[in-house]
């Protein structure tokens, strides 16, 4: 698909200036209102070694803002062949799994209420199994596995995890005899046409993408994607896809428009369940950071697998939603990125909304 986008001079032109003041390798930003063409634009390299420009067609890697996607991807599922309280239980038997999960839901595991580790560090992967076989069986084996282990805190209490989106998937290949990439093609990209989208390091499969970058004695180094670091297939749900800023723009919308009853993937009453808080005053949804500023809602998340970085917000009660990625973790990567996002919602809204 040809996403219909303009690229406004004076923006590019603020943008451009944010990413040189943080010395950020590349940007890409969008803007997506709910009617009309999105506004976007690139600015920067692709590798700090090479002289190729960053494009609003690029791909650009999401980490853990595939969440949402993953979560959208789920909700598609409701209630032909799952339920947002489906338990654990009912998906793996009987010793299989830790007693104490044994009640968690679905639902509890996007909203991170599981107790599961949170599998964000390197360290805390040493004692899982090897693996072997393909993504989805590596996935399977990691799920049963993290699955035997005593809770990081009792289910029912809020505790960031990878590992829980990762289980998500599972119960869903279990359920629907589909591997969680055939998933996310079959009712998540394909229908919102976003042709760009793909899982791991955009350079690893297609040559001429960006690569990622990480802040190493003062300088930008870039991450080669063919690399011995890749994200273990056991938390790809919670943060491996890559697309374009324009598809990543055209999901953002779509959730936008969703809460506001227009949405094509889900009903209005499935938008709005994945975008409230799990629990009364809580700041998770499914899949999402939810919040309100003056009473206005917002929907974020932010996403870094050490390479790129992320964020996006959705702000239904203002008519726009905006997305944001650089090339780059560590180093000035967040700090510009954020305010590149920042100058964007206050370009176009009221709102002061932290990622």
């Amino acid at each position: 698909m040809s996403h219909q986008f303009t690229t406004p001079p004076d923006l590019a032109t603020d943008l451009t200036a944010i990413s040189q003041e943080y010395r950020l390798p590349g940007l890409a930003w969008a803007v997506s209102p709910v009617d009309g063409p999105v506004l976007a634009g690139a600015t920067g390299q692709q590798r700090t070694d090479r002289q190729a420009k960053v494009t609003v067609h690029d791909r650009l890697h999401l980490g853990s803002c595939t969440k949402p996607m993953t979560a959208s991807m789920l909700a598609t599922l409701i209630p032909d062949r799952l339920q947002w309280d489906l338990r654990l239980a009912d998906v793996f038997p009987p010793g299989e799994i830790h007693e104490a999960y044994h009640d968690a839901t679905l639902a509890y595991l996007l909203a991170h209420y599981a107790g599961l580790p949170p599998f964000d560090e390197d360290h805390q992967f040493l004692a899982a199994p090897e693996p072997r076989g393909s993504q989805a069986q590596q996935r399977d084996t990691f799920a049963r596995w993290a699955l035997k282990q005593e809770p990081a805190v009792l289910p029912g209490t809020y505790l960031y995890s990878n590992a829980g989106v990762g289980v998500a998937a599972v119960v869903a290949e279990r359920i629907t005899g589909r591997t969680w990439e055939e998933l996310m093609h079959e009712r998540l990209f394909a229908p919102l046409e976003l042709p760009s989208a793909g899982f791991g390091w955009p350079g690893r499969t297609h040559t001429a993408e960006p690569w990622g970058h990480q802040w190493v004695d003062g300088a930008w180094t870039p991450h080669d994607p063919n690399g011995t670091y890749q994200l273990h297939p056991g938390i790809g749900p919670a943060g491996d896809v890559y697309m374009s800023i324009l598809d990543f723009a055209v999901f953002a919308r779509e959730h936008l428009r969703g809460l506001l009853g227009s949405g094509r993937l889900l009903d209005q009453d499935s938008y709005r369940r994945i975008h409230a808080p799990f629990l009364p005053g809580g700041q998770s949804g499914l899949g999402w950071g939810v919040s309100t500023y003056r009473g206005r809602q917002a929907s974020t998340h932010s996403g870094s697998a050490e390479t790129f970085l992320a964020l996006i917000v959705v702000l239904p009660d203002e008519g726009h939603a905006f997305v944001a990625v650089t090339n780059a973790a560590g180093g000035s990567a967040d700090a510009g990125t954020r305010a590149a996002l920042s100058h964007l919602v206050g370009r176009f809204t009221g709102a002061r909304v932290g990622t």
